[in-house]
């Protein structure tokens, strides 16, 4: 456990200061969301379709990671089209070049999980951004990594409940613990925001947003696991060591982001 850690401690800290960097700009955001969906909508698609030929699996990826891009900067006000024709154009590909009509609809599956999953959840963070300013949208990102944190330790020291124990290891307490310490990192984050005279999230504002981190990574983790046990694999991928793939490390970004992002407009109007 302690050699496994120190892993995931090192990984961390050598990939958490690129990652943040690319919250500087707008434009920095949208390479690196649609860096992660090749990645992780590439582990999701080589172990959902794993006796497909790569260049096939690699040409799905390439569709559904092409979506942040063409939404964040060229069709911001229309992301309902851009989906829509990837999916049409995914769907007709899957069709000419799959003639058995099972496994088409296995990658009718896996194409579009990976579209609305990955691709579409991520790009949450672009709106995030544009709307309410890259300090919000990096507290979106970095409020996930403590509330793992807290309910990591919390869930180690304390945890006897196991939720869900079909398909996670986390405890109620875990959950608890990552709930309290996310608001009270929320809080700092934001009056530190405030100070530079960047958009902030009120206090009310914290309390829901560590709420719904805290229940969104649940959920989230959860729902990549049940994926991840259909079809047999441990890990999405190798991609981070200590970690496991990068689907494993934005499960939980997948579901906070977008219901985050719904929030804060039924809050503010």
């Amino acid at each position: 456990m302690k050699k496994e850690l120190k892993l995931r401690l090192i990984s961390a800290f050598v990939v958490a200061p690129f990652v943040v960097a690319c919250f500087v700009t707008y434009k920095s955001l949208v390479g690196l969301v649609a860096s992660i969906v090749v990645l992780a909508s590439f582990e999701l698609l080589s172990f959902s379709l794993k006796d497909r030929k790569k260049a096939y699996i690699a040409y799905l990826t390439a569709l559904v990671s092409v979506f942040p891009v063409l939404y964040g900067l060229f069709f911001f006000d229309y992301p309902h089209l851009v989906l829509f024709v990837l999916f049409v154009i995914g769907s007709v590909s899957i069709m000419v070049k799959e003639k058995d009509p099972i496994k088409a609809n296995e990658d009718y599956y896996s194409f579009t999980v990976s579209l609305l999953y990955v691709s579409l959840g991520l790009s949450f963070f672009l709106p995030l951004y544009k709307e309410y300013g890259g300090g919000i949208a990096l507290l979106a990102l970095t409020g996930v990594w403590a509330f793992d944190s807290f309910a990591y330790f919390t869930g180690i020291k304390f945890g006897k409940i196991k939720i869900f124990k079909e398909y996670t290891r986390k405890s109620l307490e875990g959950v608890i613990g990552g709930l309290l310490g996310t608001f009270v990192y929320s809080f700092i984050f934001n009056w530190i925001l405030s100070l530079l005279g960047k958009n902030y999230l009120t206090i009310f504002e914290s309390m829901m947003f560590a709420l719904v981190v805290s229940v969104m990574d649940t959920f989230g983790d959860i729902f990549e696991s049940s994926i991840k046990r259909k079809f047999g694999v441990k890990d999405s991928g190798v991609v981070m060591p200590g970690h496991g793939g990068m689907l494993d490390r934005i499960d939980g970004l997948l579901f906070s982001t977008p219901v985050f992002y719904l929030v804060l407009r039924l809050i503010r109007g």
